[in-house]
Parts: structure tokens; sequence; C-alpha cells
């Protein structure tokens, strides 16, 4: 309990009376600080995202999946960047205070999310909140600086632990905790639906139509390895790849294996857009025009989108962004292999 409270003490402190709590600390005192803010500014800001990350993780797996949950961590980005901004003002001998520092950061941040998750979002534009932070991190860096005890043997005596720097510390503490809360909860709810549809999860039915006005089904799923390919026209990562589609719908065939393209242009004539797209890239397999019916199936958030079903309508592999030829033509390999 001792521990507990010196600690919301020095939370509240910082806050309260930065100046004169740093200058009764020892560099040694508080070390786990850092570690421990940056978990609260995970959690109780950008839970959502992280779980989000994870779930495409989990329904994608294997070491292609990585840079999908990769990609989730950038949410950190802007306080590991804020954090080396401060430690880079208080200087190399001062800088065991950066922690303490990033606490407007952190309470800011977690303060819009939770405003934003209880129906009342900022009226602000992208990321507006972490740099407001950020500059808040960095006044506190420059008000402090003069102030870093450099030693214990020149601290000065520790100013009361009344209960206004306590209360402030536990605010630290429980604001994150019941954001994170809220945002698990929804999470949990939500869990099966967050992620693209998975191997070994059954291919949803669908209806739509292909670019030549004949009806694509489940159905036609059947009887032969199928690789989805989701894709928008003006999707630069899509075009890149598209060569290495048509190359394993070629080279494969033989497997009773083929592409098939699937559109997913919003705007504009789809038909047209989807037409001219193919003639461009002289795409020799079927496109078929997914009004939004077919995303909403499977799931989609990223294109390119892969989807892998065998020719018992098995969904054997889940790919998103870039994708490596030679995983590409293992996962087909394997899909098209004849059961054991």
């Amino acid at each position: 309990m001792t521990r507990l409270r010196t600690a919301l003490a020095r939370w509240g402190g910082a806050l309260l009376r930065p100046r004169a709590t740093v200058a009764s600390l020892a560099p040694e005192d508080g070390p786990r600080d850092g570690l421990l803010f940056i978990l609260l500014f995970a959690a109780g800001a950008h839970l959502l995202a992280l779980g989000d990350a994870a779930a495409d993780f989990a329904a994608m797996a294997g070491l292609a999946a990585l840079p999908t949950l990769l990609a989730g961590l950038t949410v950190l980005i802007p306080w590991l960047v804020t954090t080396l901004a401060v430690e880079a003002i208080l200087g190399p001998l001062r800088a065991h205070r950066a922690a303490l520092c990033m606490l407007p950061m952190l309470l800011v941040v977690v303060a819009a999310r939770l405003a934003a998750g209880l129906g009342h979002p900022l009226p602000v534009p992208k990321y507006s909140i972490e740099i407001a932070g950020a500059v808040l991190a960095a006044g506190l860096a420059l008000w402090i600086r003069p102030a870093v005890c450099l030693s214990r043997e020149t601290a000065k005596p520790a100013p009361p632990a009344g209960r206004g720097a306590l209360a402030v510390g536990a605010l630290v503490v429980l604001l994150p905790l019941f954001s994170a809360g809220r945002d698990a909860a929804d999470l949990a709810a939500h869990w099966q639906t967050l992620a693209p549809v998975a191997v070994g999860e059954a291919v949803p039915e669908f209806h739509a139509e292909d670019l030549d006005g004949g009806d694509f089904t489940t159905a036609d799923l059947r009887g032969g390895a199928r690789l989805l390919v989701f894709f928008t026209s003006w999707c630069g990562v899509c075009s890149d790849e598209m060569s290495k589609y048509v190359a394993v719908h070629h080279e494969l065939a033989d497997r009773g294996f083929a592409v098939v393209g699937v559109n997913c242009d919003r705007e504009g004539d789809q038909r047209a857009i989807a037409a001219r797209y193919r003639d461009d890239k002289q795409l020799p397999f079927r496109i078929v025009l997914d009004r939004g019916a077919i995303s909403r199936a499977f799931r989609l958030s990223v294109y390119p989108h892969l989807v892998l079903v065998d020719a018992h309508g098995r969904i054997r592999w889940v790919h998103q962004g870039r994708a490596m030829d030679s995983t590409l033509r293992a996962a087909i390999t394997a899909a098209t292999s004849p059961d054991p």
C-alpha cells in the first residue's frame, strides 16, 4: 500500500506541482513508470484498434499475417515519437524523467477516446488530440528541466502527498482502465465480426453478377480451387499484384485452379470501370461486380484481399495486401492437392 501511495503521489504531483515533485525524486525512483504509461496509453486509447489488428492476425494466421499485426501497432508511434522528443528536451542526464512528462498526453488522448466511446467525439481533425498531448508533454519537459534531481544526495524533501495529488495520481490509472474496460466489452461482443472470414469458416452465401452479365454465386466456388481477388481500380497495390494473379491463373490451370477477380469500386459506373481495368491489365480471368454485398459477407477492410477456396468450398487461405509469390503458390498447391 505504501508503494502504491508513493506512486500515486508521484504521478499526481508531476501534474499539480511538477517542479517540486521532480526535485524530490532521485534518478532511480519510478523506474517502471514509462512501461506502465505506454501500456495504459495502448489499452485506454487504442484497445479497439489493437484488438481489430489481433482479430485480423488470428483470421489469416501464419507469418504472412504478421504485417497486419505490426500495422496495428502503428497507433503507438505518436507516443514513441513524443517520448523521444521529450528525452531530447530534457537531455541525457535528465531523460529518466521523460515518463512523467508524458502524463498530459496520456490523460488528454484517453479522455478524448472515452468521450468518443460515450458518443461525444471531439470535432477536431485526426491526430490533433495526439498533437495537443505532445505539445503539453514537451511544455512540461521544458518547465521541469531545471528542477530535475540528478542524484539522491541532491534530492529535496518531497512535497506532502495531499489528497489532490493522490486523486490525480489515481485518475492516471483509473481513467485508462475504465476506457479499456468499455472497449474490451465491445471487442468481446463483436469479436466474431471484427476480422475477415477466416480459414476454416464456411464460405458466405452470396449472389452477384459478373462483368459479362452472368450470375455468380457461392456454388460457383465448388468443383475446383478458386482464388477470390477483391480489388479496386484505385488500389495501387492491387495494380502491382495483378500480374502475379494472371501468372498463377495460367500456370496452375491444369490443377483445376482459377482466379476470380471481384471488383469493389463504389463510385461511378462500376461496370465501365471494371471493363476498362480488365482491358488495360489484360486480365484473362472472370471479373465479378460487387456492389457491397460480397465485401460485407467476407468482412473486408483492406485491398487487395485474397480468399482461397478449395474444390469442396472450404476456405484454405486468407491474405490482405501484398503476397509473396512463393507463399501464394504454396497455398494454391496445398489447396489443389488431393486430400490424404
